[in-house]
């Protein structure tokens, strides 16, 4: 017994597969797309002059030929259209405007001090509904305009719905605050963890050759965005990642979800003034008002020998629950992200010891790198675009 096919299905992901190839190439051809998707050349020759149309994708000259006419190459327009990213922190609010190869046009950073604010909600909404009108107002003219927009948030969100479960620190929790903004805010808006977006940015920028890897999101927690076969994995309920709350010492420190032995209490911002005053550092220097990571870090590339023990202790307990991550998940590379990878001088070394006795096979081998900078708010933009354009049926743009 055949299924039958879904001619109109078929299409779409035809049309979907064809335009994620021209995206992640600099230039080809209809020729060479048919030759690498298997598609027939006038299947292809169809879509590729639709998506011309639409202004998806442009002729920009001509290929060399191996006998015969030369081809036309085509390449993706990036600058179709845009969309926003918005990575939110306890300290700050990082907005971008990219277009939809994720290239940033704005960028613009909020100081937000919750917590210290009376009603975190109400601060939060008002900082949020003006960035993105700022941002909206500086997106370039495009043939489609604004695309959407995605915020990035710190702990548990829910993709699906929209929701926050809990952000830490601020003891934020269930609150539908996509639904508040679209009160306010007439573009599509989407929501989700801050490592997830980070793992999306670190996933497209290498045009999706790697297809599985884990983006580790570290500062004053710990979270980890997974991408499975070029999918985000968000789990059940959208709370996936995480890691910070692996149990690493059963009987060690407290942490705020109630547990203890956390590996955000070693391996965070947290675990770092744990480490600093072990290490002997003059703590009565640092400045209570401003980032202690920074400070420290300071100190430490002046040669501040406790500074530099103290980071050292902070790489080791992050080798541990990476090398973890590594036994249980084996992707192809793990990078690291947030504010604690500005320490990475002093951390990575340490990282990588620990993985090559803790790691099993050939995970020890498994490359931990830096992500990129903004990779978070860029990673936010890149998966408004994604849910717009090129996640679901992938019918014709509107015109």
């Amino acid at each position: 017994m055949h299924a039958n096919v879904d001619a109109s299905a078929m299409r779409r992901m035809n049309r979907a597969t064809v335009l994620k190839l021209i995206r992640d190439l600099r230039t080809t051809s209809r020729i060479d797309i048919s030759q690498m998707t298997g598609l027939n050349k006038a299947t292809v020759s169809n879509i590729v002059d639709e998506l011309i149309a639409e202004q998806l994708v442009l002729e920009v000259g001509y290929g060399s030929s191996s006998g015969g006419r030369k081809p036309i190459l085509l390449r993706f327009n990036a600058n179709a259209a845009y969309a926003i990213g918005v990575d939110v922190q306890l300290s700050h609010m990082t907005t971008v405007v990219c277009n939809i190869r994720g290239e940033p046009v704005y960028r613009q950073v909020r100081t937000l001090g919750l917590s210290e604010a009376p009603d975190v909600r109400a601060v939060l909404l008002e900082a949020i509904e003006e960035e993105l009108r700022k941002a909206i107002a500086a997106a370039p003219p495009s043939p489609y305009g604004l695309l959407g927009a995605c915020l990035a948030f710190p702990g548990m969100v829910d993709f699906r719905r929209g929701a926050v479960y809990y952000l830490p620190s601020l003891f934020v929790g269930e609150w539908e605050i996509l639904a508040d903004l679209g009160r306010s805010v007439d573009i599509p808006l989407f929501l989700d963890n801050d490592a997830n977006c980070g793992a999306w940015n670190e996933y497209m920028a290498q045009a999706m050759k790697l297809k599985n890897l884990v983006f580790v999101n570290m500062g004053l927690g710990i979270g980890a965005g997974i991408v499975i076969e070029g999918k985000l994995y968000r789990g059940r309920d959208g709370i996936a990642g995480e890691a910070g709350h692996m149990t690493i010492n059963p009987m060690g420190s407290a942490c705020m979800c109630g547990g203890y032995g956390c590996w955000e209490e070693y391996a965070s911002e947290r675990g770092l003034m744990r480490y600093l005053r072990e290490a002997g550092a003059d703590l009565s220097a640092l400045s209570l008002r401003d980032s202690l990571l920074e400070q420290a870090l300071e100190q430490a590339q002046n040669d501040n020998r406790a500074c530099i023990r103290a980071f050292h202790s902070l790489g080791q307990y992050l080798g541990l629950g990476i090398a973890n991550l590594l036994n249980l998940l084996n992707p192809d590379e793990v990078i690291l992200g947030g504010s604690v990878a500005r320490a990475a001088t002093f951390v990575l070394p340490e990282v990588e010891r620990v993985i090559k006795h803790r790691a099993l096979l050939q995970n020890k081998q498994i490359p931990v790198r830096v992500g990129s900078q903004h990779a978070v708010a860029i990673g936010a933009s890149l998966l408004a675009v994604h849910e717009t354009l090129f996640a679901s049926a992938m019918e014709p743009m509107p015109t």
